[in-house]
């Protein structure tokens, strides 16, 4: 069948035909590869409902693509799968076929090959930084021999080209490094001390022709509170001066390394015969135009920071080996297949003058953060405090307290989430990262009511206390923000009908409170708001396209700061129309912890 199928094409044209009987295929299946795939392509649910003589229209045919080349498509009534067709270097369809198969890590000296390239081609690359000797880490790993590695101890003397390994723990590392072993390191570390993930990135950094690699586990002293401080502190240093950083975005624990062969994704795990115009016969291979995988790697919260701040990163996935830069994303032999377009990266700064630009990178890049987990919820602040950093330097008359910035107030104020119930404390109340869970930020007024917006409010006072002053973008131990704005009572009830809780006025004579008394929508930060009812205080932050938006409150007990009332952040509101706002309203100081 394949052969008719190419011929055919050949002329233009494309097939059309029933298919025998279901038996029939199963059984040509066998000795032909296309019916092969046709009958991998049927769902699971429809073989189940199949009968021996049931029939099929199949549709064949190739299509030109813009971006892949030469593509197979297939259309029957069980739907349409399209297939891209690849050939290997070494084949002679390979003249004929531009489409490339991915290169997967067992193969790393083809990797290392290709990776050459790549780094070449970026220093053509306008948004891209130039490569440069740095500073060293505190401590590195000695990769020039690497059945023998050992710990550097640098000093400020030291300028070299070195390698950063960004990766999962998932597990623990019984021989990180500690106050008691760090001197027998800096000798020998003993092979089996090192998890494979570990000795992958060991053997990449001797490929690639460099001496040193900073991995946390054995270049932190992780027994020891201030190593650990003023090392965190200089992971956004680290991972940005680095020459390259490793990332082994498919293994989800240390031990699982990333150079071994690994399940093939999407790709027909058949040979098709492919026979080219100038007479000889040759062989590709298909792939599924699909979404590559969900990598391990993108779901850990320090690992956001160590992508986007590193210039170059070569990334070790479950499907392939890419190569990442400022410019671009790509497999590391430029084949378009399975290639995930990032969204979320640091702006470019040569090109970062639009203050909307900055913003909206901001808050994609806090969407992606705090939709990750953090094993120790501590680091909340630490692990982004590297992009806060970035931004600092475009930023500079601004402050950055506890997670926000000072000139986005009060917009950025009114973030939304539904965290789970805190445990420890993480940050203020006012603060996303006061909470567990993923964060959708006040770009979302701007997106629907630009641009008509009125400030409601003014902040008179906004500060944290650092729990290190050396580390300003890092854990807090407590915050305070004054807010002079209209205040209003309210009743927070939960209602299953609706998808939001409603907010009701309050009424002073104590009368039950009807439909004419809904205010509007409730946004409960954390989980332990949403199933009773209770009384709430409404604090106006914006006005835009006859809607009010503020913060919703409950007062903090037995606390006061100049014996006025503290309060408490428990989620935000939205008041339509505005109207609803101008009466039962007063305007007061605010104290929010």
């Amino acid at each position: 069948m394949w052969a008719v199928v190419w011929d055919e094409d050949l002329r233009g044209k494309d097939i059309e035909f029933r298919t025998r009987r279901w038996a029939e295929l199963l059984e040509s299946a066998n000795s032909c590869q296309l019916c092969r795939l046709l009958c991998m392509d049927i769902p699971e649910e429809w073989k189940e409902t199949l009968s021996t003589d049931d029939t099929f229209f199949v549709k064949l045919g190739f299509r030109r693509h813009t971006l892949h080349g030469l593509v197979l498509q297939i259309e029957a009534h069980m739907g349409s799968r399209t297939y891209f067709v690849c050939a290997t270097e070494d084949n002679v369809s390979a003249r004929h076929i531009a489409t490339r198969e991915v290169v997967t890590p067992t193969d790393i000296d083809t990797c290392i090959s290709y990776a050459f390239k790549c780094v070449e081609g970026c220093s053509n690359h306008d948004k891209c930084p130039r490569s440069a000797p740095a500073t060293l880490p505190t401590r590195v790993l000695d990769c020039s021999d690497p059945s023998q590695p050992r710990l550097i101890i640098s000093d400020s003397s030291m300028r070299e080209y070195y390698v950063a390994l960004s990766y999962v723990w998932g597990e623990d590392q019984p021989y990180r490094t500690t106050v008691e072993n760090i001197d027998s390191y800096t000798i020998l570390i003993d092979q089996s001390f090192i998890p494979k993930t570990i000795r992958d990135g060991i053997m990449v950094t001797h490929k690639l022709g460099l001496r040193y690699l900073w991995v946390d586990s054995f270049c932190i002293m992780q027994d020891s509170d201030d190593d650990k401080a003023q090392e965190i502190a200089k992971i956004r240093t680290y991972f940005s001066h680095a020459f390259i950083t490793i990332i082994a975005a498919s293994a989800e624990r240390v031990s699982e390394g990333f150079l071994h062969e690994r399940p093939k994704w999407n790709r027909a795990p058949i040979l098709l015969p492919f026979r080219c115009p100038d007479g000889p016969i040759g062989t590709v291979r298909l792939y599924k135009d699909e979404v590559p995988p969900y990598e391990a790697i993108e779901e850990r919260a320090w690992c956001l920071e160590e992508r986007v701040l590193s210039p170059r990163c070569l990334l070790f996935c479950s499907h392939a080996v890419q190569y990442e830069c400022p410019t671009e994303r790509k497999n590391i032999n430029g084949s378009p297949l399975l290639l995930e377009i990032l969204s979320t990266q640091l702006p470019v700064t040569t090109f970062a003058s639009d203050p909307e630009t900055l913003d909206r990178s901001w808050h994609g890049l806090l969407l992606d953060y705090t939709g990750r987990k953090l094993t120790k919820p501590k680091d909340k602040l630490d692990a982004f405090g590297g992009i806060a950093e970035f931004f600092h330097g475009l930023w500079p008359d601004s402050r950055y307290v506890a997670g926000m910035w000072t000139h986005q107030f009060p917009e950025a104020l009114l973030w939304i989430s539904k965290g789970e119930p805190r445990t420890v404390y993480l940050a203020p109340s006012w603060s996303w990262a006061a909470v567990d869970g993923a964060i959708y930020s006040s770009t979302f007024i701007k997106d629907f009511d630009a641009p008509a917006i009125t400030v409601l409010c003014s902040v008179k006072r906004c500060e944290a206390t650092l729990k290190r002053k050396s580390n300003p973008y890092g854990e807090v131990t407590s915050g305070l923000l004054v807010l002079e704005a209209c205040f209003m009572q309210a009743i927070w009830e939960p209602d299953p009908r609706n998808l939001w809780p409603l907010l009701y006025r309050v009424k002073e004579d104590g009368e039950s409170y009807s439909v004419q008394d809904h205010l509007g929508y409730y946004f409960a930060d954390t989980t332990e708001f949403w199933e009773t009812r209770h009384e709430v205080s409404l604090v106006a932050l914006l006005e835009s396209n006859n809607s009010v938006y503020g913060l919703v409150l409950i007062p903090v007990q037995d606390q006061e700061v100049d014996g006025e009332k503290v309060y408490r952040r428990i989620g935000m509101f939205t008041l339509t129309p505005a109207l609803k706002w101008s009466s039962n309203t007063s305007n007061r100081t605010i104290h929010i912890v």
